[in-house]
């Protein structure tokens, strides 16, 4: 239970963008000012993601072994990057973010990692995708403008590209963030072609976004067995795998993507 009221630790404006930082007893937000927290941290527990939306994008876990390697793009505060640090120090990273001031915020005011593990890279995703000189097992995409996944994180030509990326089992967590059910579908059918239908939506209650899995590989049909692995994996990861597989069930009817 809160002790204290919030208080405001960092406000600075950013071109169109209001960055603020909040801390309220041991917890630590950033948000734009626009009624979305965008990272969140326990300052004193690097083992947990507070943030439903950070665990949620980590679902497609369920399906795949443990990764090696992965990226960021967008990393708000890097609470992801701070929690695979603290709890599967083996795994490396690095977190794509163009903007310096967010970047310092991360390091500064977020623990960012940065050790011979992780790093930050100042750089446009667009063009860090045609450059990148490494493979992923994971590829964490949470970019919004205004509320909004733009519409140039659809294109064919950039979904390829972050698809080549990938190492032959990996897999992206796309945060959608759309208006309506058309413009859901519009984005959805796009990720699906470029990954040949293999994919799964997870829709989380009290949010406007859906995450979208999408697997460079098929994924094997684990259904028998996935019950008896929720335990081990939601004691590894403390994550909360069986409410996400549940509500993957609901959203993904039989023969769609990977269900």
């Amino acid at each position: 239970m809160s002790t204290s009221e919030p208080t405001l630790i960092f406000h600075q404006q950013a071109g169109d963008e209001e960055i603020r930082v909040w801390q309220q007893d041991d917890r630590r937000w950033l948000d734009f000012n626009d009624g979305l927290v965008q990272s969140e941290i326990i300052l004193n527990n690097p083992e947990l993601l507070p943030l439903p939306l950070n665990r949620a994008m980590l679902a497609g876990m369920l399906f795949v072994d443990m990764p090696k390697r992965v990226l960021l793009a967008g990393m708000g505060g890097g609470s992801i990057a701070r929690y695979f640090s603290g709890c599967f120090p083996d795994v490396m990273g690095e977190a794509v973010e163009k903007s310096d001031l967010v970047t310092e915020i991360a390091q500064d005011l977020f623990d960012f990692p940065i050790d011979k593990n992780w790093q930050i890279v100042r750089d446009d995703l667009a063009n860090y995708v045609q450059h990148c000189p490494y493979k992923y097992d994971l590829i964490v995409i949470d970019i919004a403008l205004k509320q909004e996944t733009p519409e140039w994180l659809i294109e064919r030509t950039f979904l390829h590209q972050c698809r080549s990326l990938l190492t032959k089992k990996g897999h992206i967590a796309f945060n959608l963030l759309v208006d309506d059910g058309n413009d859901f579908l519009h984005h959805l059918s796009a990720i699906r072609e470029v990954f040949d239908r293999r994919t799964a939506c997870l829709s989380l209650p009290n949010y406007r976004n859906t995450v979208i899995f999408a697997f460079n590989h098929t994924v094997p049909d684990i259904a028998a067995d996935i019950m008896s692995r929720l335990p081990e994996l939601e004691t590894l990861w403390g994550i909360e795998f069986s409410d996400f597989y549940q509500q993957m069930l609901k959203d993904n009817p039989q023969g769609s993507g990977v269900f």
